[in-house]
Parts: C-alpha cells; structure tokens; sequence
C-alpha cells in the first residue's frame, strides 16, 4: 500500500521538520546540471545558500576544525566524481525512513522534540519539498534488517547508555561508505550518514553523524 500524499511544505513547515528532526546539516541548493552529483557536491561544500531563503541547519558553523585542509569538517570527499562512487539511489520511502532512523538516532539535537511518528512526519514533510518525482540517494545500503520500515525506534531521547549497542549495531548491520575527513574520524567521528534529494530545480543534503 503507499504512502498518503504530503503536501509540498511552506518555510514554516520546513523549518518546523528540520526542528523536529534535529539534523547536523540539512542543507538546499539549486540544481544547475543535469548531473545532480554535480549541484549536490556544491551543498555539501558550503558553497550554495537555498534558493528560497528557506531555514538551513549547520551545527558545525563557525567550528574551529573548519580549516584550509578540512574546508567542509567532518565531510571531506564531496566532489562530484567521489560522491558518484558513495551514493545510492533509493525509493523515497526508504529515503524518509532512513532520514528518520539517522535523526533518531544519530542526530546532533541531543533531545528530539518528537515521538517516533513525530519524526516520520517531519521526514516525509522535508522530503516533500522537492516534489513527487524527485529523485533520492544514500551513503548507506538500506537493505538490512534493522531497518525495515515498521522497526520501532526506542528511546528518541539519546540515552546515553544506548551508546555502546549502536556502536556495535552499527558495526554489525550498516554498510556505509563514508565522506568523513580524517580530521574527524580523530575527533571520533565513526559514521556520517546522508540522504540526498534532487528535484528539477533544488537538491538538499540531510547529513548525520556516529561519533564515539
């Protein structure tokens, strides 16, 4: 059965899922090339501010691990040729489920302002800003058993003791191939996880992070 339709959001909306999601960058730019990676590679450089002037979210603004030799701390391999070789194209459900099981659990907010439906919604509602027939990707391979679209998230609070048994679900389970610069992989850094969307006219970057 699909999912119902969610209506395209306004700057409103936006800003209220990006706040329930508490993502450590949830950033859009405008699609210049056919070749989406291309306009992708320059959201996730930081070179681009979103198009309608709609709310953007970098927790590492202003970090002092942003250097000349770590530009775009904690990602480092965001050119276009790098990120052909790391994303995956997924359905947009699995893109909203994976958005909302990176937020829940790896997310930078620390106390998620949502339940677990909460967050799905916020999820669908981010997504539905690129339109019905955007196209979405990820960093992870989404086929595994944890994350099958009815799996429960338990405790959306950030418990810390949960911390150890991530860690090593996350080991176990999640084939992710990385955009993490050294820098931060010394910073403790372990995993980012992304989810890209590109309609004809936008892409948006949502980008976590696994740090032990």
């Amino acid at each position: 059965m699909s999912s119902p339709s969610v209506p395209a959001p306004d700057a409103a909306a936006w800003e209220g899922a990006l706040d329930t999601l508490g993502p450590w960058l949830a950033a859009v730019g405008p699609r210049r090339h056919a070749d989406w990676l291309q306009d992708v590679s320059a959201v996730l450089r930081l070179d681009t501010r979103d198009p309608r002037g709609w709310h953007t979210v970098d927790q590492h603004a202003g970090s002092s691990s942003r250097t000349p030799q770590a530009p775009y701390y904690p990602l480092a391999l965001v050119d276009a040729h790098h990120l052909d070789h790391h994303l995956e194209l997924i359905t947009r459900r699995e893109a909203a489920m994976l958005l909302t099981r990176h937020c829940a659990e790896y997310g930078g907010s620390g106390l998620h302002r949502g339940s677990e439906a909460a967050l799905r919604a916020a999820a669908r509602t981010a997504l539905a800003r690129f339109g019905p027939a955007a196209e979405f990707a990820t960093n992870e391979d989404p086929l595994t058993d944890e994350f099958v679209d009815d799996d429960p998230i338990d405790d959306l609070s950030g418990d810390e003791e949960r911390s150890a048994e991530t860690a090593e679900r996350c080991r176990r389970t999640l084939a992710v191939s990385c955009l993490t610069h050294p820098a931060a992989e010394r910073d403790g850094y372990i995993l980012d996880l992304g989810v890209v969307a590109a309609s004809e006219t936008e892409v948006g970057v949502f980008w976590n992070y696994f740090i032990d």
